[in-house]
């Protein structure tokens, strides 16, 4: 009897790790869509005569839906169908992809589409964590997330020189017309994906609006530095503590924000990401404003980088066995910084020091994701790991979107080399917020 189950349980593993591919495939995808528009704002800004801050908007905008979209698709996951759900979001990346395509020359119906467009693009990033955690033995997860982190490097690969390349010598509209290819994804997703039992769902709709509230008023202030946003800030997070302190059906309880290791993790994780997209978005403008390179060029200079953080994320598992989460994080920090420095005191030089910048750049935060969600959600119980996570993604692209929003009002204002140094501090006070917050409770982890 021991031995049939075993033997069940053995092929039962098997078959869901065959939809683990097909889910990759459209994560890749779907972030290489949501990356090539990061690449092309600087052709948006020129064809449309718009302000760095203002092209800004669809790169932020995007970032922020796919956030919230991380804790709709975390919330539907535990009561419909994940095959369900990534064909829901097939539907919303074609929908919102054909009416950017028709309406290219009104940039408010650019924005519009693009909301449509990553509202569905979100679905693959969150619904592959969650399957993976759902689905596959705790003692392999942590290799799944290292593909989930070469997943999203390679993205960026190709991401970049698909925007860069049909901006240059096609038109960056194109892009709108790219993603239809998903629909060719739905039988492969219907027939290796696993039936799962439909429950009834519930999507906190007013702690999703409590969220959107407190991140646009953020996002609002520092692009306008207009202090009537700053209240809207705080009555918006004075709302969402209460709601969740009172509501039995909010997205998330208010235990997890008494739970120390999760908030201060969450912490550290917010201040970091900010500068991850907050780099990658300024990129093109640095490079173009400084050396006089086209986007088909600067694409290319950004594939080493990419091509070093897929292959710290295939590596993440190995890593793993050697590190403690807490020494993996510390090292990723220091290169984050020092990654950012380099070519904030060099701006001029030959341009392979930003080859170099970001190959470090990119290389350390795939070093990064594994370890700090792991030592995330940690203390978290296994019930409740699916809301954390979700959570956990949503922090993540807030905090991108804020990057992007400060940097891009930066752009406006200073000279490249002052934004990297800026983006160089952050990095550093992450480091020091980390070894203060979370040093001796990581020492073990």
């Amino acid at each position: 009897m021991v031995a049939i189950s075993e033997k069940s349980s053995a092929s039962q593993n098997h078959n869901v790790k065959k939809a683990v591919p097909i889910i990759l495939l459209f994560f890749v995808f779907a972030l290489t869509i949501d990356n090539s528009f990061k690449l092309v704002s600087v052709a948006i800004a020129d064809d449309l005569g718009i302000s760095v801050t203002t092209v800004s908007w669809q790169a932020t905008l995007a970032g922020l839906v796919i956030g919230i979209g991380a804790v709709v698709y975390a919330s539907l996951a535990d009561s419909i169908n994940i095959r369900t759900l990534l064909i829901a979001g097939v539907i919303m990346i074609c929908a919102g992809s054909v009416m950017g395509y028709v309406f290219k020359d009104s940039y408010a119906m650019i924005l519009f589409s693009r909301i449509i467009q990553t509202a569905g693009l979100a679905s693959a990033e969150t619904l592959y964590v969650i399957y993976v955690t759902k689905h596959l033995p705790k003692a392999e997860q942590k290799k799944f997330l290292g593909f989930s982190t070469s997943s999203y490097s390679l993205s960026l690969v190709i991401g970049s020189v698909t925007g860069g390349f049909v901006s240059t010598y096609l038109h960056w509209t194109t892009l709108f017309i790219i993603p239809l290819v998903t629909i060719a994804l739905v039988p492969f997703i219907m027939k290796y994906l696993p039936k799962e039992e439909s429950k009834k769902s519930y999507v906190d709709v007013i702690g999703l609006f409590l969220i959107a509230a407190i991140a646009t008023s953020v996002i609002l202030f520092i692009s306008d530095f207009n202090w009537l946003y700053l209240v809207g800030f705080i009555i918006a997070m004075t709302l969402f503590l209460v709601y969740i302190s009172k509501s039995p059906k909010a997205l998330i309880d208010i235990t997890f924000f008494k739970n120390k290791n999760f908030i201060r993790t969450l912490s550290v994780a917010f201040v970091i990401y900010t500068v991850q997209l907050g780099y990658i978005f300024t990129f093109p403008f640095i490079l173009e404003g400084v050396y006089g390179l086209k986007l088909d060029v600067i694409s290319l200079l950004l594939i080493p980088g990419y091509i070093a953080a897929i292959i710290v994320g295939m590596l993440s598992g190995k890593i793993a066995k050697y590190l403690r989460s807490k020494q993996a994080i510390t090292i990723a920090l220091i290169g984050i910084a020092a990654s950012l420095l380099i070519p904030g005191l060099f701006v001029g030089s030959p341009v392979v020091i930003f080859v170099i910048s970001m190959m470090l750049f990119s290389g350390s935060f795939a070093f990064m994701y594994a370890p700090m969600l792991e030592t995330c959600i940690r203390t978290i119980p296994q019930d409740k790991s699916g809301t954390a996570i979700g959570f956990y993604n949503l922090t993540l692209n807030v905090a991108a979107s804020i990057g992007i929003t400060y940097t891009a009002a930066m752009l406006d204002k200073v000279e490249a080399s002052t934004i990297l140094i800026v983006l160089s501090i952050i990095a550093f006070v992450s480091l020091g917020l980390f070894v203060a917050l979370l040093g001796k409770s990581a020492k073990t982890n």
